[in-house]
């Protein structure tokens, strides 16, 4: 089975009927760019992070466009992406502040 393959799999696996269709679209949205790259790979990560919600697909696919390899991150590494420590929340809090930016409240 090629990654396209794998990709109407999952949709058909998670979305009803209905839906497919329209999700598989928005999908393709991705991947249209030159610098859009591993375009199935990207799909099947924003299909594993959505749930099966359709308008996480749309945000998932809009963060993608920005930069791919959060999404890719988020759904590969998901124990890393966690701010579940009190470690990592300071290494962001950290990292905000390098940067010249205040730190959300809830970090």
């Amino acid at each position: 089975m090629n990654l396209r393959d794998q990709v109407v799999a999952a949709i058909e696996a998670t979305f009803p009927k209905e839906l497919r269709g329209r999700i598989l679209e928005r999908l393709d949205t991705y991947g249209v760019e030159p610098y859009e790259r591993e375009r199935e790979r990207v799909q099947l990560a924003i299909l594993k992070l959505s749930a099966g919600n359709e308008e996480k697909v749309c945000e998932f696919v809009a963060v993608a466009k920005r930069d791919y390899r959060d999404v890719l991150f988020w759904a590969e590494y998901p124990e890393e992406a966690r701010l579940d420590t009190p470690e990592k929340r300071q290494r962001i809090r950290n990292m905000f502040e390098k940067f010249g930016i205040k730190p959300p409240n809830d970090l």
